[in-house]
């Protein structure tokens, strides 16, 4: 007797399609979680090899950190000028990163730099300034931050040089306190509550000082870990290395006030830039409201802000990394922030 091999119908067969249509739809997310938890947990690491890049710098150089020298020319001249500390040529600008990379496993890089000229100077071979500021240094980069490229061009060379070329990105900036500052002020950002009614929050205080980061003799009323300018000690830190935030993640978003937010990048994302590895925590965490931006690509008001799910890292003092909500407390944001408040809030 001859079998008959009988085919599924096509009622059967959109039965089985929609069932593995289904599946699919439950399994999709729950790969994406998986996927965005490794990206999160490669993201933490980055920062935990800056916080031992910073604390061994600090180590090595009598509890010095690796600072910014850039400019800071107004109002000042010769040896008083950040040119004159640092030697610097007519528009010399090194970052905090540059001064650490012997400590980020980028001896080698480091050591081909020739820093009696501009990053961005072309004018030696086979090997220049400017081709080495245009590669990508890994612990810089955020896996998250998938929608922009390693290698940006357009970007600023410092505080004083927005010509754009092409250079390295940077996804972390380091900490200048609380602070209402030149190139960092965002005057869209509302005076929030102090609950100990000290006004703290009020820009161009006591708490939160202004400060015009092109001058020398102001940069000591920066009140984070970094300055824009000049050398900032570990044992600064008086509040507690614990309870302070040294680094956090800095997507440099174009941002703007008007009908759809510009999650692009700004000309002043690069890791040689001095100012762009640097910022304000004036700024809340993932800060999208319209109404505290000034302004498609107005890079005032980019800052603390990541790519994660409803929030961001963050690198203590200490060299430990946090995950902090985009809804944290305001008073809470401002305490982390300055390393000399003696606030009583813990975070």
């Amino acid at each position: 007797m001859r079998l008959i091999r009988r085919a599924f119908t096509l009622v059967e067969l959109l039965v089985v399609i929609a069932i593995i249509g289904t599946l699919v739809g439950l399994l999709l997310p729950a790969v994406q979680s998986a996927r965005e938890s490794a990206r999160r947990s490669r993201c933490s690491n980055n920062l935990k090899q800056i916080g031992l890049a910073l604390l061994n710098h600090a180590s090595a150089k009598d509890d010095v950190l690796p600072y910014n020298k850039d400019q800071a020319i107004c109002g000042q001249a010769g040896a008083n000028t950040g040119r004159g500390q640092f030697n610097l040529s007519n528009d010399g600008a090194w970052s905090w990163v540059v001064m650490a990379m012997p400590y980020l496993e980028e001896q080698a890089l480091y050591n081909q730099f020739n820093f009696a000229l501009n990053s961005y100077d072309t004018s030696t071979s086979p090997v220049n300034n400017a081709s080495l500021a245009a590669r990508p240094l890994k612990n810089l980069l955020c896996p998250s931050n998938t929608s922009m490229e390693p290698v940006r061009a357009g970007q600023a060379a410092s505080y004083f040089n927005w010509n754009g070329y092409t250079f390295g990105a940077a996804d972390y900036t380091g900490n200048l306190g609380h602070v209402w500052a030149g190139w960092h002020d965002c005057g869209a950002i509302p005076t929030f509550a102090d609950p100990e009614r000290k006004g703290r929050f009020d820009k161009g205080g006591a708490g939160t000082p202004w400060v015009n980061g092109e001058c020398m003799n102001e940069q000591a009323n920066y009140n984070g870990v970094f300055k824009q300018v000049g050398p900032r000690r570990l044992s600064d830190i008086v509040d507690g290395t614990s309870r302070t935030v040294a680094v956090f993640e800095n997507m440099h978003w174009r941002g703007g006030n008007g009908a759809s937010f510009d999650y692009n990048s700004l000309p002043d994302a690069a890791w040689v830039n001095p100012n762009a590895v640097v910022d304000s925590l004036l700024k809340p965490l993932n800060n999208t409201n319209p109404a505290w931006q000034q302004g498609a690509g107005d890079q005032r008001c980019r800052g603390w802000s990541s790519n994660h799910p409803s929030g961001g890292h963050a690198l203590r003092a200490d060299g430990s990394v946090g995950y902090f909500n985009e809804n944290m407390d305001h008073w809470v944001r401002y305490c982390i922030s300055t390393a000399r408040g003696r606030e009583s809030q813990n975070e």
